[in-house]
């Protein structure tokens, strides 16, 4: 090995350059690492102390023995390097070809050298290669470190591509320029990195699209995340608030409260707070509102800080839609108990010679409640149409012509709609009792108008009736219309009673009524029963499940000269009725039976031939389309118009 001048041959086949490698300091569990920007030094030093021992003859020179082991050594590590290490010539084919590299590429080294280097690079990649190499040995630079070359890859011996890391570094020996690569194969790494930055693209993703409001603060309490949620939460651009302190968005009230519940927080070591947890708490947006918002809160630990990111909904509109709910449930309960005073009222008020004439006193007060109830309903309690009022309460009265109303559109506000029934509905009894109605040659015209103060004229005028005069005392009718015009309406009442007919005239205030069109409708009017020989009417299948309405609904009807098959309370037994006899002339049906719709059983009526209405307390019978316009007679019943409806369906005209 050694030559006649004592210096090794350094166009040695093993290169020096690539086996006489520096031992970095920095080396890890116990193994030398190879690093090639000391490769130069080293060769250049090696040559100075073989030339130094060459000149000193009478010294120990540098025996052949210690290059050889120094060469072992050197070789040993290149073998047992954990990175591909290759070096070429300057034609660019391999001269060197590690174990690592073996593996790497998944060639033996005795096929690899002589090989051309761009064997190892995919084909896209091998016209720059070339160019790449030029350039880097006219620089004269000797060492290039690891990752410098950028995102490069191999191609293995299957074909496969992979990412690799590579450094390289050259040395000219004996006029020869030789470079050596080493090569790490990165393909678990960037795997790794690829499998991160796609899960920080969907966290950001996340972030981006999400609907509550995402707020990251460091230890300092100050934003460093706001997502665009926030951003339209707060009125505040993302850009404008990172950095900002989050008491910010905190009401000035809750700020020295809210860093003393960060502080505990931490403290407890918890990671997080479910939605809701943290109680009824406002934020505050860039115009100065508050808005009440649900958050959740969780922390996590960051090298020697804490982040803490908390997730905000704005719950304005569902505060609103609860507010609301508990509004209408007051006003429904207020509602609610107030007409059952009312009720009460008429009960205890109400007086009659008789049970029979009682009954019919009560149930007509209550009635034309019910149907005041209705109209409020269904106009959302915002009011009613006076005409509306007017028509249904008179409904039984206007099929014979005996009754004429006509005014301006005018809705009755929601305070008013009741009273004005309660009014019309003694006018009417009055009338069939006493006045024009109780004779088939009267007649009831009633009209309304604005007066020019803007006070509401509501007219009733009878004629061709009985010969009136003024009654000397007052009824509890009397007395009702009275207090409901002046008391309760705060209006004012006039009451003539000329030969022809009592006239009244009500001048209620601009309170009462608002000039808007609307449109609702309700039951009509309760009468006296007018007794009928048995069966003299035909018979009528009743089918309802509630034992006293359907008691007292069969006892109207006969007396009303209807012939009663049942209650049926099922359709079951209402079927076994009817199969058990001949069929019905009529029927009368409730919707819901026990839970159970009744249409099945009315659809078997109508394929029969038998004639049906309902009775029920729906206002609408919306879930079944095909008796969506079905005659139905609304809860509690009015039992003049449902004689009424029952005679017209039975002989339709």
């Amino acid at each position: 090995m050694q030559t006649q001048s004592g210096r090794l041959p350094l166009h040695y086949p093993f290169p020096m350059n690539l086996m006489i490698l520096a031992c970095s300091p920095n080396a890890r569990d116990g193994i030398l690492v190879a690093t090639t920007h000391a490769i130069a030094p080293v060769i250049r030093w090696l040559n100075w102390r073989c030339a130094v021992m060459e000149s000193r003859p009478h010294h120990q020179k540098l025996s052949q023995k210690t290059a050889v082991e120094t060469m072992q050594r050197l070789e040993g590590i290149v073998a047992s390097a954990m990175d591909g290490i290759i070096t070429i010539d300057d034609e660019q084919r391999v001269i060197l070809f590690n174990p690592a590299a073996e593996r790497m590429f998944g060639l033996p080294a005795n096929e690899a050298l002589g090989q051309h280097i761009s064997r190892f690079m995919p084909e896209r990649h091998r016209p720059t290669h070339a160019a790449h190499i030029h350039r880097f040995t006219e620089t004269g630079v000797t060492t290039r470190q690891m990752g410098s070359l950028g995102a490069i890859s191999g191609l293995r011996a299957d074909g496969q591509e992979f990412p690799i890391e590579a450094s390289i570094s050259q040395v000219e020996i004996g006029g020869e320029r030789l470079a050596t690569v080493i090569l790490r194969d990165i393909t678990e790494r960037k795997a790794a990195e690829d499998a991160l930055l796609e899960s920080r693209r969907r966290m950001e993703g996340i972030v981006e699209s999400a609907m509550d409001a995402l707020i990251t603060v460091d230890g300092g309490q100050r934003i460093v995340l706001f997502n665009p949620a926030a951003e339209r939460m707060f009125g505040v651009a993302g850009k404008d608030a990172i950095g900002s302190p989050i008491e910010r968005f905190i009401p000035e009230r809750f700020r020295h409260g809210h860093g003393e519940h960060i502080r505990l927080f931490k403290e407890t070591g918890v990671t997080n707070r479910r939605m809701g947890a943290l109680g009824a708490i406002s934020g505050l947006r860039a115009n100065g509102e508050e808005f009440p918002v649900e958050a959740s809160i969780s922390q996590v630990q960051i090298g020697d800080g804490k982040l803490a990111t908390v997730i905000l909904r704005d719950i304005t509109e569902r505060k609103a839609n609860e507010d609301s709910r508990q509004l209408l449930a007051r006003e429904v309960d207020h509602r609610a108990k107030n007409a059952l005073a009312v009720v009460q009222a008429l009960v205890s008020l109400t007086r009659a010679e008789t049970k029979e004439a009682f009954i019919v006193a009560v149930r007509g007060r209550v009635s034309a409640l019910s149907r005041a109830h209705s109209l409020l309903a269904q106009n959302r309690w915002e009011g009613g149409d006076l005409a509306a009022v007017l028509t249904e309460e008179t409904r039984a009265y206007q099929s014979v012509n005996q009754l004429m109303i006509g005014g301006p559109s005018v809705t009755l506000t929601p305070n008013t709609v009741q009273p004005v029934s309660l009014l019309i509905h003694e006018l009417a009894t009055n009338a069939v009792k006493y006045g024009a109605l109780s004779v088939t040659e009267g007649r009831v015209d009633v009209s309304w108008r604005i007066l020019p103060s803007l006070e509401l004229e509501l007219r009733w005028t009878e004629t061709g009736g009985p010969a009136v005069q003024k009654p000397e005392s007052r009824g509890f009718g009397s007395t009702l219309v009275m207090e409901v015009a002046t008391r309760q309406l705060a209006g004012e009442l006039d009451i003539s009673w000329p030969p022809t007919g009592m006239c009244l005239v009500a001048t209620l205030p601009r309170s009462v009524y608002r000039p808007d069109i609307s449109a609702g409708s309700v039951p009509s009017e309760e009468v006296a029963p007018k007794s009928s020989e048995a069966g003299s009417a035909g018979r009528i299948l009743v089918v309802e499940d509630e034992t006293l309405i359907a008691m007292e609904l069969c006892s109207e009807l006969e007396s009303r000269g209807w012939e009663v098959v049942g209650p049926a309370a099922t359709t079951d037994e209402a079927m076994r009725l009817v199969g058990a006899s001949q069929l019905p002339d009529v029927a009368v049906l409730d919707v819901n039976l026990g839970g159970n719709p009744v249409y099945p059983f009315a659809e078997w009526l109508q394929t029969h031939g038998v004639p049906f209405l309902f009775c029920t307390g729906y206002e609408q019978l919306d879930d079944h389309h095909g008796f969506k316009n079905r005659t139905t007679i609304r809860k509690p019943v009015n039992m003049t118009l449902l004689e009424g409806e029952l005679r017209r369906i039975r002989q339709p005209t």
